[in-house]
């Protein structure tokens, strides 16, 4: 199991090229659709309220130019923006069609994902496991509700075709030779051969999945609204010891870093879901599940720090905004749960005493399956939103 969950998202944000070809000439479509000032708006209290992305551009008149350094050589795109000040929203506050994204492969996978941890001879947890026992449950309900729902995975195989050995000469032309020169000579071969492993499993777990999942919604299921289904940990001490600290989370997509915006394809991929006018809707559902699964769960926010690669987005405590690769690669509104603690004791043994109807007792409380919970929350907080 990973050593620092809270943040592990910071391992999804792995950018693929494989993943998006920079093709600036689609934004073209977007031409004369927004205002300077929403496009302002949004940069700068969604997308990148650093001002990191403000080194590339050049304001003109009634225009905006992206460069792809700092120094402004290359112009990779000019936006003109419209002379109307009104907003053009591009998705409507109502939604048939939801395709829910159970997170990680699991299975034969799972310890090679380190979504795996197993206490003595007790179950082991895989998270795989759990957001796919999650997404069947929510897929019933939100189609009582009449919705359409789309899951992009309902086993423990890979959306991608690509397995890790395909990646292994990338991986090792990624993996620094100098890197272990303090080493002694067998150490270093073999320290060596270890980080090409975990480099070409990376690539394919993260980066290939990742990408595989987002082609599979852009492309074939093409929904209203896109549910990535996590469940989150803290960070283990030396003994593995359970933990008493449980919280939730919601991302929706924003808050590129400086780092990131050096590359042109992430450039490319901010333009995208801020001339798409994804936000307002994620915004609007991330807020509604984030109070239904508080209010469910009783769970305490996520606290991030000024460097997390996470910052606080609007009214709700709960809500963040991040650049996550699920939510930078997928077309329209995206919005990203993490509840819960896997490794928190009441949640362990709540996981341990698997699914079921009713209640069961947990510490003394009567309590339904923590599956169920996750659930019937998230069904709650998109009832309002599922068009008749």
């Amino acid at each position: 199991m990973r050593r620092s969950w809270p943040l592990a998202f910071i391992a999804a944000t792995v950018w693929s090229t494989t993943a998006c070809a920079s093709d600036w000439s689609a934004l073209e479509r977007y031409q004369q659709t927004i205002s300077r000032t929403e496009f302002e708006v949004l940069l700068s209290l969604v997308y990148c309220p650093s001002g990191a992305l403000t080194n590339y551009l050049t304001f003109g008149t009634n225009a905006v130019t992206v460069f792809s350094t700092p120094g402004k050589t290359n112009a990779l795109f000019t936006l003109r923006f419209s002379s109307s000040a009104l907003s053009i929203a591009a998705h409507p506050l109502s939604v048939k069609r939801i395709a829910l994204d159970p997170g990680h492969i699991g299975g034969e996978w799972a310890r090679m994902e380190e979504r795996f941890f197993q206490h003595g001879k007790d179950r082991p947890v895989q998270e795989a496991v759990l957001t796919l026992t999650v997404a069947r449950l929510l897929k019933t309900r939100l189609e009582a509700k009449g919705a359409e729902v789309f899951l992009t995975k309902n086993n423990f195989e890979p959306v991608t075709d690509k397995r890790p050995e395909d990646f292994r000469a990338e991986a090792e032309r990624e993996t620094p030779l100098g890197r272990f020169d303090a080493f002694p000579p067998l150490e270093r071969d073999a320290a060596r051969a270890d980080a090409v492993r975990k480099r070409a499993e990376a690539l394919f777990y993260r980066s290939s999945e990742i990408a595989a999942r987002a082609n599979l919604l852009n492309e074939k299921i093409k929904p209203d609204l896109t549910i990535c289904l996590h469940v989150n940990a803290v960070e283990w001490d030396e003994c593995q010891s359970l933990v008493d600290d449980n919280r939730l989370v919601v991302f929706v997509h924003g808050d590129y870093l400086g780092s990131e915006l050096k590359d042109d394809d992430q450039k490319l991929r901010l333009f995208s879901k801020l001339l798409e006018r994804s936000h307002p809707v994620e915004q609007t559902v991330a807020e509604s599940i984030a109070s239904a699964m508080a209010e469910a769960t009783k769970l305490p926010p996520v606290e991030y720090g000024p460097s997390s690669g996470a910052i606080h987005i609007g009214d709700n405590p709960y809500v963040f905004a991040r650049n996550l690769a699920a939510n930078r690669l997928v077309n329209g509104p995206v919005v990203f749960l993490e509840p819960y603690y896997q490794n928190n004791r009441a949640v362990y043994e709540r996981i341990q005493l698997g699914d079921y109807e009713g209640t069961r007792d947990v510490d003394g409380v009567p309590m339904k399956s923590i599956f169920r919970e996750y659930a019937d929350a998230v069904a709650q907080g998109l009832s309002k939103f599922i068009a008749p």
